[in-house]
């Protein structure tokens, strides 16, 4: 069975004097009966000092100082820089109203414990911005329900002591990656994407461009412009493509052929597999898995989305008309999970399938 995969590698950004005491991110299991709330631990806590950071300059640090009862996930200086936010001078330099908003999307109103979210895939809550975010969780090596594994919109929540940190005004989950929602549509995050010209006119070009915008619930994985130009391709040869010509899987397992899929990177021990064989999303003999691991030995991840076939004596075996596996452009954290209002867009970094191998 495949390995999960996800996030982070990174060096801490040095902030604040030594003469500060921080806080260990070793928490006591509840500390609601101690007058700290969220605000206060986030500040006090070194490896949140640029989480910090942004809640200041965005004036939402005093509200999480303020009475009630509330959820942050609270991405640590890792998960900052695995997205190139590795300082304070990166978060100054971030446009104040868009950090603000997508801060204020980390935060759900009431207490959630992991024991709290149900055992599913993209379980959907309404964040404090109003936006939708999806929880995944498992108990898929039975362990108990505070211990199991658990992703938000594709970025993981860290086991142990960084989860189901309770305080006076909330609980609050450390992320590997910050939480993004994307204004408008699949087709619109595509098109304003310049990395993505190539993949946008192969989708005209064999009639999946509308879907992008029409359909709900849109999972794709876009080969960026270097993918494309590595194998040939140019903007004038594949407006001059024949889509009679090719099977349907040479363009259409980008977007899955349009079916109603809402598949984050993690997700792949949570995609039910429709025939005895390995978790993924099946075309025929063809499995496409967006592959996650986490090594909490050494704080590393791999995350990639693999192809597998399923070969005349019944084996599954590497794609036979394509890479073995496409890597996510700039790695997880940057080039995966990319939600937008009807679906989600992972850029990668090669094609999945040779065209020509699947002329007709």
């Amino acid at each position: 069975m495949r390995k999960l995969k996800y996030m982070t590698g990174f060096v801490a950004a040095v902030l604040l004097a030594t003469s500060c005491k921080k806080d260990d991110i070793e928490p006591p299991v509840d500390t609601t009966k101690l007058p700290r709330t969220m605000a206060a631990f986030i500040q006090n806590n070194y490896d949140l000092s640029l989480l910090s950071m942004a809640l200041q300059k965005t004036g939402l640090l005093d509200s999480l100082a303020l009475p009630g009862s509330a959820t942050f996930f609270a991405p640590d200086n890792n998960a900052f820089a695995a997205i190139g936010i590795g300082s304070i001078a990166a978060i100054n330099g971030m446009n104040t109203d868009s950090l603000r908003n997508q801060l204020r999307y980390h935060l759900l109103r009431n207490r959630y414990f992991v024991s709290s979210f149900p055992s599913q895939i993209g379980y959907s809550y309404t964040s404090a911005n109003g936006k939708p975010m999806y929880v995944s969780t498992s108990n898929l090596y039975g362990s108990g329900a505070e211990a199991r594994q658990v992703y938000v919109n594709g970025a993981m929540v860290y086991t142990g002591a960084k989860r189901n940190i309770a305080l006076s005004n909330g609980v609050i989950h450390l992320l590997s990656k910050p939480l993004q929602y994307n204004e408008g549509t699949v087709q619109e995050y595509i098109t304003r994407d310049t990395s993505l010209t190539f993949f946008a006119a192969a989708m005209q070009r064999f009639n999946l461009w509308d879907g992008l915008k029409a359909n709900s619930k849109v999972t794709v994985f876009a080969p960026d412009n270097a993918a494309f130009r590595r194998y040939g391709f140019t903007q004038d040869s594949i407006a001059r493509m024949n889509p009679a010509s090719y099977q349907e899987l040479a363009f259409g397992v980008y977007p899955l052929l349009l079916q109603p899929r809402h598949i984050f990177s993690t997700d792949s021990w949570q995609i039910k597999s429709e025939q005895y064989g390995p978790n993924g999303i099946y075309f025929g003999n063809y499995v496409v898995t967006p592959d996650y691991a986490y090594n909490g030995n050494n704080n590393t991840d791999q995350a990639n989305v693999s192809v597998l076939y399923l070969d005349v004596s019944g084996f599954y075996q590497p794609n036979d008309k394509g890479p073995a596996q496409a890597n996510y452009k700039g790695g997880a954290a940057r080039g995966a999970d990319h939600l937008t209002a009807n679906g989600i867009v992972h850029v990668i970094d090669d094609l999945l399938f040779y065209p020509e191998l699947l002329k007709k």
